[in-house]
């Protein structure tokens, strides 16, 4: 397959996935404790990884700047923005809302990258890019973002700061990771979050029950391992590609989705300003892709499906 193609079909792929996952979130985070949910859905993603790890016979990390890459990510997207995304919508903030506020992750990527990443410096075409693909988002959920009180001000913010973690994080992989497995770099991230976030939920005093079936663990399985194992595996063939702000875009992509699936499964209602918003949305990735598609795709290096090698490259094959 054309990498090209390769590269937008895994780029679609992730989407659908994480525009469906802040609704499975919502909905495990009702039947289950707050930071419980999220530790079982890591500890679940993490034993599959490193199973499949096994299966295939890939290599631990053997550097210190490798155990620390993996600990940094395990710690602040694993533990730190995943945390701080389910206290959000737990605590009130609905799931369109925080699709929307975690938008701001193109922008916390294209920061982090300036200042980590030689190569992919900050520009006014992907300053302009983000901004309008923002706008749009905005735009979309203009009511939620209306209807927000003060009340909502702090768990609103935790899903602000979880953007940055994971914008900190992604830059962090692209410059660090080279040549980790991605099964294993994953399963081992996930497994130190997992660990983190079962300490945050016996520090806040959860209650520990099994999740019932299906309403707490349908959640939960799909969201170890369609949002977690097939979307992670998938992202980092996808940063062998693109640079990190390009891969961020996705997140202005998942709030459309998130409504497009409300409209299909909950018939909520679309009209022509939602419209006029995606094409915004749409215009401001343009606007940021375009510089890359006129610079031509990074090349694929050894690896060019994600079955061969899931593995990340921080220069994305330049």
């Amino acid at each position: 397959m054309d990498n090209r193609a390769s590269v937008a079909g895994v780029f679609v792929l992730l989407c659908l996935i994480w525009g469906s996952t802040w609704l499975a979130i919502k909905l495990g985070v009702e039947a289950v404790p707050t930071f419980l949910s999220a530790a079982l859905r890591f500890a679940i993603a993490a034993a599959v990884l490193l199973a499949l790890g096994a299966v295939f016979r890939r290599r631990l990390p053997g550097s210190r700047s490798e155990w620390g890459v993996v600990v940094f990510v395990g710690i602040v997207l694993f533990m730190g923005d995943y945390g701080l995304i389910y206290w959000g919508e737990a605590h009130g903030v609905p799931s369109g809302l925080t699709a929307v506020l975690f938008a701001t992750m193109p922008l916390m990527t294209a920061l982090a990258a300036h200042v980590l990443l030689p190569k992919e410096r900050l520009s006014v075409r992907k300053l302009l890019g983000i901004g309008v693909g923002f706008a749009g988002i905005a735009l979309i959920f203009r009511g939620q973002l209306a209807d927000a009180g003060l009340g909502l001000f702090f768990p609103m913010l935790a899903v602000v700061v979880a953007a940055a973690c994971a914008g900190a994080s992604t830059a962090a992989m692209r410059k660090w990771a080279r040549g980790i497995d991605g099964f294993v770099f994953n399963g081992l991230s996930m497994g130190i979050g997992s660990l983190g976030l079962v300490a945050v939920s016996s520090a806040s005093g959860e209650p520990w029950t099994l999740p019932s079936w299906p309403r707490g663990l349908a959640p939960i399985l799909y969201l170890s391992l369609v949002g977690s194992v097939i979307a992670f595996v998938a992202y980092l063939w996808l940063l062998h590609h693109v640079e990190a702000t390009t891969g961020s875009f996705i997140l202005l992509i998942t709030p459309i989705v998130a409504l497009a699936l409300g409209f299909a499964a909950a018939n909520e209602t679309i009209d022509m300003v939602d419209g006029i918003g995606t094409a915004i949305t749409l215009a401001g990735i343009y606007i940021s892709f375009s510089r890359v598609a006129a610079r031509g795709a990074p090349s694929a290096g050894a690896s060019d499906t994600l079955t061969d090698r899931p593995e990340i490259n921080p220069n994305g094959g330049k």
